[in-house]
């Protein structure tokens, strides 16, 4: 049932003194605003209690409501906080109370705008400088403690959507809506990665997986290209919930139909494995960025750079075992460190060699994307100096800043406004 709201807003007075500027009146104006939008508030609750108030029938025997007393509730709104004035009714026959108003009010205290631009700022800065900053712009006085609840209590809202289509995908073969029909000459490419987050519980770190899927790269601009398709995943999770999941992106992407699908790695154990028990039918590939760079290591010093060119040009044609031989034939000196990292680059060309062989079957070797991925959704928020997370905090932040990545945060605050109408 609709309800109209009116409310008077007056005349907005502001006194001035005589040597004001512009730059006082902006300030002043819009201090007075925020007073009259307080006001406005709390008439706005004060006649839709009025129209709630009209019924005062018992819903649970029939009797008479009346008032017994009058509580005062404190909303936080983008203009400041209101202290709304609710009127407690108690029925006459069985002692029943209610507060008609209560219900129209939200629980937390904060509106739903309040909450949507706390835990934007939450994504990019930590919860005790979202609140400074959250006041400073809008009025709104939100703790950095409510923020982090904030965000503990939206991430169960969050990624919803996507369990449900990969148990339906998995339990009952049923493909998820949306999925993309493609043909022969199409690719699709699944490229995962993860970032090392410092456990606040063990002292240890824990893994933030993140996987990208897209169908394609355009030319926006000179110089500058994007993906078609792209959406993301990231988690913190075992790896068979995580590859279920990219799974489910992929079929969603068209894998299914495509002629071809390429998953990209760094040469992680999961990662392999993954590719290997989970797209079968695909070909992997090496992350040709983190080759060069574990090449690089070893043979860092200028008198090294023919040794770096011959591993490099044989790998990147594809000959891993020939790149194996060359570093077998090189001797790395006495130096531990270095006999070290010698070693580990043949294990990891070894271990690696069905993505390197596979650079002859495609002319996309890097995961340039999904280094950019794993940089926006972990390592800028989670990854700080001195920084360290609990897992629940930290996936919260993840799923908060997954939305923005995809570009589904304005879709999911207007469903969160339809769900509260």
């Amino acid at each position: 049932m609709s309800m109209i709201v009116r409310i008077e807003l007056g005349v907005v007075e502001i006194e001035l003194p005589d040597d004001a500027s512009v730059h006082v009146l902006d300030r002043d104006l819009e201090e007075r605003i925020k007073e009259v939008q307080r006001a406005a508030f709390s008439e706005a609750c004060s006649q839709i209690e009025a129209g709630l108030l009209k019924e005062r029938t018992c819903p649970s025997c029939g009797g008479v409501l009346t008032v017994s007393d009058v509580d005062h509730r404190s909303v936080v709104m983008l203009a400041g906080a209101v202290s709304v004035p609710v009127r407690r009714l108690r029925c006459k026959e069985c002692k029943a109370r209610s507060a008609p108003l209560a219900a129209f009010l939200p629980e937390a205290r904060h509106t739903l705008p309040v909450t949507e631009r706390a835990l934007r700022l939450a994504t990019e800065l930590g919860y005790a400088k979202s609140s400074d900053l959250l006041a400073r712009l809008t009025g709104a006085t939100v703790s950095h403690e409510q923020i982090r609840r904030f965000a503990l209590s939206e991430a169960t809202r969050i990624g919803v959507e996507l369990e449900r289509e990969t148990d339906e995908l998995f339990s009952c073969g049923v493909c998820p809506p949306g999925c993309v029909e493609r043909d022969g000459q199409d690719t699709v490419v699944v490229a995962m990665d993860g970032g090392l987050v410092a456990d606040r519980a063990t002292g240890e770190r824990f893994e933030a997986r993140v996987g990208v899927v897209w169908s394609g790269v355009a030319d926006v601009s000179e110089g500058r290209r994007t993906l078609l398709g792209r959406t993301a995943h990231a988690g913190i999770e075992d790896t068979a919930t995580f590859a279920r999941k990219m799974s489910t992106l992929a079929v969603k992407a068209g894998m299914t139909t495509a002629g071809t699908t390429i998953v990209i790695g760094d040469g992680a154990g999961w990662i392999r494995r993954t590719a290997r028990d989970w797209f079968p039918d695909a070909v992997y590939v090496l992350d040709l960025y983190h080759l060069k760079r574990r090449i690089s290591e070893l043979f860092s010093r200028e008198k090294d750079a023919a040794w770096r060119e011959r591993v490099l040009s044989e790998c990147v044609a594809g000959r891993p075992h020939a790149a194996v031989r060359i570093l077998r034939s090189y001797d790395p000196g006495p130096d531990d460190r270095v006999r070290q990292v010698h070693r580990r680059l043949i294990n990891y060309i070894t271990v690696n060699a069905e993505g390197i062989r596979n650079y002859t079957r495609t002319d996309l070797f890097g995961s340039g994307s999904l280094e950019k991925a794993v940089d926006v959704l972990v390592s800028r928020r989670l990854k700080c100096r001195g920084m360290s997370w609990l897992k629940p905090g930290a996936l919260g932040i993840l799923k908060l800043k997954l939305l923005r990545f995809n570009n589904e945060w304005d879709a999911h605050w207007e469903s969160r406004f339809a769900d509260a109408a």
